[in-house]
């Protein structure tokens, strides 16, 4: 390391103080230079720090206190009708709490209480609240609107989709919502530590060089040079400011390049060698999603008949709600000077950007950044009808077949379960070099259920070569490959592939579960508690360890640590069916078909069309 400082410091001062050597590439690019957190950069722009704080991306990730919470002092509940679950936010002191609870008849049925860790979101638009386990970070289904002043399920959990305290928060969703967090590799969404609001360094790149520059006195004049131990965004040509923009603005399906990260771009850096983001495109649809700035701005004429960028209208070390009433109607008069203060021309977003909500986030309105003349606008501008004309890489006019087949298959297992979205992604896989493509012909089998085509596919391509892709993508496939073996009865050889997934990924919950299910069926009982004692520790509050420790005390006939387990499982979630098929399982082992029949009745209250217990219970009846 000393070394290297002393080559950067001759480097640095050959040509004379006050002279730079201009970089073909910014130095903070190096994937050694370090992010050194915002209290760093506080030390010296204290300032521009204390402004940028009070902006939305500063407020946009914090811990769950008061003081950063836009919840009222008499939060409301929020009523699940369809799960028939209430969800009331409590202050215990500082600390915030979520109870999730059931009422059956006027006796509370079923009770979690939920401690808040992070409040996701600056309070413009949202607060949504976020637990942690043991470093796994999971969201809660209570999200405060707070510019309709309305609390309601979080966006995506409306509908009977209420996946209550499940939803995994990882790097694709945290990458954006803050500053980039330790996250434990191997895992989805474990954290070692998490930092707390979007920080400079997002848009200046990570900050040890410039840190290191500046305490040895080497000082740039920026009205002259171009200082090239950190990234200024303003500096950057155009689309390079796009680019670090549209990183967070341009929500969509974000596709990664083969063996990068969502961690690995940087200001200065073209977003699309690494990061391909999808939209739909729908015939006669003028209806947009929340984070789609950039994209709604390029259709702007605005921007096609000039050089302007997101930076022309926005400062964005200031909150916007800090601005004068003015502000932006002096930003428009810059280049038409048409419209000026004479003519009392005020407000001229409110025609030309109306405010709008959007198609993804209820009960929130922002501005429409497609800066048009104005039309009359329906109420709702959104049609299910609507033509699908396909899936579009709005930051890429190019995209590889490979990166086209990615996006229709996520699009698919995220979004909607279009079975047009997988014959559109065979068709570029087709296109595609079978070296290239082998776990994403695995998720197109795995998603329509044809695991007879991947055990043939795996077995085609035996020889094929790992290190094309990241360790994320193929722990994943080998996963999916270890499904499809087992369910064509090929036990071991299930076996062995996840194994070798999980050696990939050893904190991903999900595999190491699947693995006890298969030692379970083989009677290997050993194996598999050494692995659900390991998984207590990871997360003790995943109710299928207890389902798969109960169904081990069935077969050894040890009853009442099954129910014990079994109860466990349930307190974690009232509506778990396979827990409760344990029970009737157990009970009509021991011969206590009344029990047996209660158990296969709570099955029937919670999925009325569920016909193995219908057909079990007019059995024992």
């Amino acid at each position: 390391m000393r070394l290297i400082i002393c080559f950067l410091v001759a480097l640095l001062f050959s040509c004379g103080r006050g002279e730079y050597v201009k970089y073909k590439q910014y130095a903070n690019h190096n994937d050694t230079v370090k992010y050194v957190g915002m209290n760093e950069c506080k030390a010296c722009h204290y300032d521009i720090y204390e402004s940028y704080i009070q902006t939305g991306m500063g407020k946009s990730f914090s811990s769950a206190l008061k003081v950063s919470s836009s919840l009222p002092d008499s939060p409301s509940l929020v009523y699940d009708s369809i799960k028939d679950l209430s969800y009331m936010p409590i202050w215990k002191n500082d600390s915030l709490w979520i109870k999730e609870f059931r009422i059956s008849k006027g006796d509370t049925t079923h009770i979690i209480d939920k401690k808040i860790d992070y409040i996701i979101g600056s309070g413009h638009h949202t607060n949504s609240h976020l637990f942690k386990i043991n470093g796994y970070l999971h969201q809660v289904p209570y999200t405060y609107y707070t510019q309709d002043g309305i609390s309601d399920l979080p966006p995506g959990y409306e509908n009977g989709n209420n996946t209550r305290f499940a939803r995994e928060i990882n790097m694709e969703c945290i990458s954006c919502h803050n500053a980039y967090p330790d996250h434990v590799e191997g895992s989805n969404n474990k954290f070692e530590s998490i930092p707390q609001g979007i920080d400079c360094e997002r848009c200046h790149g990570p900050g040890e060089i410039h840190v290191l520059e500046k305490s040895l006195g080497i000082i740039i004049d920026t009205s002259k040079y171009i200082d090239y131990s950190i990234v200024n965004p303003s500096k950057l040509d155009k689309d390079l400011q796009f680019d670090v923009c549209q990183r967070c603005h341009l929500q969509g399906t974000s596709i990664l390049a083969e063996n990068t990260s969502f961690l690995d771009f940087k200001p200065g850096m073209k977003l699309n060698d690494f990061i391909d983001v999808y939209l739909p495109k729908y015939k006669d649809d003028n209806s947009f999603i929340m984070a789609s700035h950039v994209e709604r701005l390029k259709q702007s004429k605005c921007f096609k008949s000039s050089d302007m960028t997101c930076l022309d209208c926005h400062n964005p070390h200031k909150s916007v709600q800090s601005l004068s009433s003015n502000y932006f109607d002096k930003k428009c008069m810059d280049c038409h000077n048409v419209c000026n203060e004479e003519e009392n021309i005020s407000n001229c977003a409110s025609c030309h950007m109306p405010s709008s909500s959007s198609s993804d986030i209820p009960h929130v309105t922002i501005t429409d950044h497609k800066i048009s003349i104005p039309k009359i606008l329906e109420k709702d501008n959104y049609n299910t009808d609507r033509e699908f004309l396909g899936l579009f890489a709005i930051n890429n006019d190019n995209p590889t077949n490979l990166s086209k087949a990615k996006a229709y298959l996520k699009r698919y297992e995220s979004f909607e379960a279009n079975p047009l979205y997988l014959d559109s992604a065979y068709v570029f896989l087709e296109q595609t070099l079978k070296t290239e493509s082998y776990p994403y012909y695995i998720q197109y089998y795995y998603l329509k259920n044809d695991y007879y085509s991947i055990v043939n596919y795996h077995l085609s391509l035996s020889n094929i070569d790992y290190v094309n892709f990241s360790d994320e993508v193929i722990s994943l496939a080998l996963s999916r490959v270890g499904d499809a073996y087992s369910k064509n009865g090929l036990t071991n050889e299930a076996i062995s592939l996840f194994k070798k997934s999980i050696n990939i990924s050893p904190f991903i919950i999900d595999y190491q579960l699947k693995l006890v299910s298969l030692y379970i069926e083989q009677r290997d009982f050993s194996n598999a508690e050494k692995i659900l004692s390991n998984l207590k520790e990871l997360n003790p509050e995943r109710k299928e360890i207890y389902l798969n420790q109960s169904y081990i005390h069935i077969l050894r006939r040890e009853y009442l640590l099954a129910e014990k387990n079994l109860k466990t499982a349930i307190s974690f979630d009232p509506d778990y069916i396979l827990a409760y098929e344990n029970l009737v399982l157990m009970n009509i082992e021991k011969n206590n078909l009344f029990l047996a029949k209660n158990y296969l009745n709570q099955i029937l209250k919670i999925d009325s069309q569920n016909q193995k217990a219908r057909q079990l219970l007019n059995q024992l009846n």
